[in-house]
């Protein structure tokens, strides 16, 4: 009498040779067998009726319950989410409970019989079964005396908790999560409800210096006692932190956490937590998984700081290289005249070709400067600058033909930014589309504003050639000029555009800069139309 009921059950498989106190059992339950015709019986006794039990049904009702099918949850509404019914030990639905009773009506215990298949009411198996629970009665008094010298109670709880989670199929759940987490390449903890570390993968006991042999409990204790000072992070301090706070939230989150182990190792990680539902959608646990990134953070350190110094250096090369050049465009240009004044036409050619050549390396040297300056780090502060003023400081500076239109904004929206480099980026985007005109034709350039969520959207178009759309990634990159079709070229062979391709591409690190997006479309009717987004403070 001292075995649960999955122990019973397991017992039909193949049994044990009963000893003298469980010979009545034994015989009692062969009997409820043959009586009802189906495979499985068990005696639950009072003291270890859980509420899951099947027989906790018949203990609560005090009368014998018969149901033909269990899975009904009409006719069982108590049964529902019951891991003896829904698949996670059994799959029970036929179903018989009787309560044993004592002398005194005390409940002893309820036999139990069950099958996987329905069965149609039979008053005779009933019947049959209050008989046998009558019977039961002397069995479990004998029970209690043999429990009694043998103080088994607890170990039967015990054995009872064991057998069904190994009937629940957790203990090949374990051995697979065991698997997972010994050959996966991000690091897994997870906490349970109470905010206990559960689980704590190899590769996170490999950054954190941990030993390998400790369970997850007391490996985080061990980090607790020997690494809590230190601030540059451990399992508990920099892990556990994200995985409580996710706890107590719920949903997911994301941040970045550093581990330091006593050997000096450090190791960045991007950590990811996710809350643990039942399915009532109570919280069990958190569980984060844990990429290590260090590798890809020094290299992208490394690159800023590569990027830096060649921006650095085109910057002051583009620079330093203007003063010479100025000064020999001066000595083309006195040669030039005293060629004049001699009437010797060749050297006046050959000195207006050298000035013309000097006046394009220059516009290519300012062209970097611009692009080099642009990319530089961040100096002076943001300012307010109002678009309209802005406009107008553009185009007093650009050199606009006679009979081109330029059209402004009525609104003058606020910009927020760096006022050097916004006019730069004004500049480049008029200064192209007043270039790029179809043959014959004036200029016209069109400049809106319009306000979107949490950003301003600038607009310049223009009638000109356009750029096909294929190309309309490509010109954002340093000397792409791209090519375009003109309205009298159409059909035949692109052109390439004039200019040193740096225009666009220097916009777009302006517009990166000041944390916008920059795109190009197609003006309705033909051309270019150019979309700047910046954000609104």
């Amino acid at each position: 009498m001292s075995s649960s009921p999955v122990e019973q059950e397991a017992a039909q498989a193949a049994p044990p040779a009963p000893d003298a106190a469980d010979a009545p059992r034994a015989a009692l339950l062969r009997r409820v067998r043959a009586a009802t015709g189906w495979p499985w019986a068990s005696l639950e006794l009072a003291e270890h009726l859980l509420p899951t039990s099947l027989g906790a049904l018949a203990a609560e009702r005090g009368t014998a319950v018969h149901l033909p099918d269990a899975a009904d949850a009409s006719a069982a509404p108590d049964l529902a989410g019951n891991p003896w019914v829904d698949g996670r030990i059994a799959r029970t639905r036929a179903l018989a409970a009787v309560p044993v009773t004592g002398p005194g009506g005390d409940l002893l215990g309820v036999l139990v019989a069950r099958d996987d298949a329905p069965h149609a009411p039979s008053a005779e198996r009933e019947q049959a079964l209050a008989d046998l629970a009558a019977l039961a009665a002397g069995a479990v008094m004998a029970h209690r005396q043999s429990r009694a010298l043998g103080g088994l109670a607890a170990a039967v709880a015990a054995a009872d908790q064991r057998v069904a989670l190994a009937q629940a199929g957790l203990a090949d759940r374990h051995d697979l999560l065991e698997a997972v987490l010994d050959t996966a390449d991000v690091g897994v903890v997870a906490l349970d409800a109470s905010g206990r570390v559960s689980v704590l993968s190899p590769l996170v006991r490999a950054w954190a210096g941990l030993p390998d042999h400790l369970e997850a409990g007391a490996a985080a204790r061990a980090a607790t006692t020997a690494l809590c000072a230190d601030a540059a992070g451990t399992v508990l301090s920099a892990v556990r932190g994200p995985l409580l706070e996710g706890l107590a939230a719920g949903g997911e989150s994301e941040s970045e956490v550093v581990f330091a182990s006593a050997a000096g190792a450090v190791v960045t990680c991007v950590c990811r937590t996710r809350v643990l539902t039942t399915a009532t959608g109570a919280r069990a646990g958190v569980v984060a998984s844990l990429t290590d990134v260090t590798a890809e953070r020094a290299a992208r350190a490394e690159l800023e700081r590569s990027n830096a110094e060649l921006e650095a250096f085109a910057g002051i090369a583009a620079h330093d290289l203007r003063s010479p050049l100025t000064v020999v465009d001066g000595y083309l240009e006195v040669l030039e005249d005293d060629a004049a004044a001699r009437g010797d036409a060749r050297a006046v050619g050959w000195a207006t070709t050298a000035r013309r050549s000097a006046g394009r390396m220059a516009s290519l040297l300012q062209g970097l400067l611009a692009y080099a300056t642009a990319g530089a780090p961040e100096t002076a502060p943001r300012q307010q600058v109002p678009l309209r003023p802005l406009l107008e400081a553009v185009l007093a500076d650009l050199a606009v033909p006679e009979r081109a239109v330029v059209e402004l904004p009525d609104a003058s929206p606020v910009l927020v930014g760096d006022p050097v480099q916004l006019h730069q980026l004004l500049s480049n985007l008029v200064g192209n589309a007043l270039k790029f005109t179809r043959a014959g034709e004036p200029a016209v350039v069109v400049c809106g504003a319009s306000e979107l969520p949490g950003a301003w959207e600038l607009v310049v178009a223009d009638h000109g050639p356009g750029v096909p759309p294929d190309q309309r990634g490509a010109v954002f990159r340093a000397f792409e000029r791209g090519s375009h079709r003109s309205g009298a070229a159409a059909g035949r062979q692109h052109g390439r555009v004039e200019g040193h391709g740096l225009g666009l591409a220097t916009a777009a690190r302006i517009v990166a800069r000041h944390g916008g997006r920059i795109t190009l479309d197609e003006t309705p009717g033909g051309g270019l139309t150019v979309r700047v987004r910046l954000p609104r403070p």
